[in-house]
C-alpha cells in the first residue's frame, strides 16, 4: 500500500555571536549604552539629592496637628510631643497612634496621616459604653461595689465609682475582682459575654427602647435576669430570649404596672409567673 513520505523538518539554525562579533555590536550601540547609564546615574543622584531636601529642609517641618474627634473631651496630641524629630518624612505614624490607643481605654482605633507640607491629622474610632459592670473591692475587711463602664466587646473604659451612673444599665454578678480590673482590657469571656450579647440582642429587637432596662443579673447564667425600672425583676434564663421577650412585650402592653411597686415575672418556664414582691 502506498504511503505518503513525510516531510523532513528542517532544524533551525542558531547563530552563535563570536567574540569579534559581540565587540563590534558593542561599538556599533556604544552611544546608546552610555545615554543610558548616564541617564540611571543621574536619575539616582536625583533621587538622593530629593531625599536630603525632604529631609533635611524645614519646609516640611511639623507645624500644626490635628485631631479629628467628635467627643467633647477631644484627644489632645500637641507639638512638644515631635520637637525632637518634627520632619514630617521622618515622624513614625504608627508610634504616634500606637501612643493614642495606649494612652486612651476608650480609643479603638487612631489613623495619623501626613498632609504636606506640614501638618499631622488624627482621626479617631472610638469605643462607645453600652454598660457598666459592678465589681467587688476589699475596703478593710468590709465590700463595696466600684463600677466600671464597657463596651459592646467587653472592654474596660472608665472607673465611675462607688456609685453607678444613671446612663447605662448595671451588670451584676460578672466575677471579676475589682483589684485585677485594667482599663483598657477586654473581659468578655464567661457571665460577661452573657450579658453583653443578651444587651445587644434587647436593642436590636427594640424592647430596649421601649422599656428601659436598669440592672442584669448575670450571677447564675440559667436564672438570669433583668429589672426594668429597678423595680419590674424579669427571671428569663439563658435560652430562647426571642421567644421570652416577645411574650414579656406582649404581658407590659396589656398590663397597668405602678412601677413604684415591685413586681416579678418569671419567663423560664411554660407558663408565666407574675407576682408582688
Amino acid at each position: 500500500m502506498f504511503k505518503p513520505k513525510r516531510k523532513s523538518r528542517k532544524k533551525k539554525k542558531i547563530h552563535k555571536f563570536s567574540v569579534k562579533e559581540a565587540r563590534e555590536a558593542v561599538k556599533r550601540s556604544w552611544g546608546q549604552i552610555l545615554l543610558i547609564i548616564i541617564c540611571i546615574t543621574l536619575i539616582v543622584m536625583l533621587g538622593r539629592g530629593m531625599k536630603s531636601f525632604l529631609l533635611a529642609s524645614e519646609y516640611f517641618n511639623v507645624t500644626e496637628i490635628e485631631v479629628v474627634d467628635q467627643e467633647p473631651d477631644a484627644v489632645e496630641y500637641s507639638l512638644a510631643r515631635v520637637k525632637d524629630n518634627p520632619n514630617i518624612f521622618k515622624i513614625n505614624l504608627g508610634m504616634i497612634a500606637d501612643n493614642i490607643e495606649y494612652e486612651h481605654s476608650d480609643i479603638q482605633k487612631a489613623i495619623v496621616k501626613r498632609v504636606l507640607p506640614g501638618k499631622l491629622v488624627v482621626e479617631v474610632l472610638r469605643r462607645r459604653p453600652v454598660a457598666q459592670i459592678a465589681v467587688s473591692l476589699s475596703r478593710q475587711e468590709t465590700e463595696a461595689d466600684n463600677f466600671f463602664t464597657v463596651n459592646k466587646d467587653g472592654y474596660i473604659l472608665s472607673e465611675i465609682g462607688p456609685r453607678p451612673s444613671r446612663d447605662w444599665p448595671v451588670i451584676y454578678g460578672c466575677n471579676l475582682a475589682g483589684s485585677k480590673i485594667e482599663i483598657g482590657h477586654s473581659y468578655a469571656y464567661s457571665n460577661l459575654k452573657y450579658a453583653l450579647d443578651f444587651l445587644k440582642w434587647l436593642d436590636e429587637s427594640g424592647f430596649s427602647h421601649e422599656y428601659k432596662v436598669t440592672k442584669i443579673d448575670i450571677t447564675e447564667p440559667r436564672s438570669m435576669m433583668f429589672y426594668i425600672k429597678d423595680t419590674l425583676e424579669v427571671r428569663i434564663g439563658d435560652r430562647k430570649w426571642k421567644e421570652k421577650i416577645e411574650n414579656l412585650a406582649g404581658i407590659l402592653k396589656n398590663m397597668d404596672i405602678d412601677y413604684r411597686q415591685k413586681y416579678y415575672v418569671d419567663l423560664r418556664f411554660k407558663d408565666f409567673v407574675f407576682g408582688k414582691k
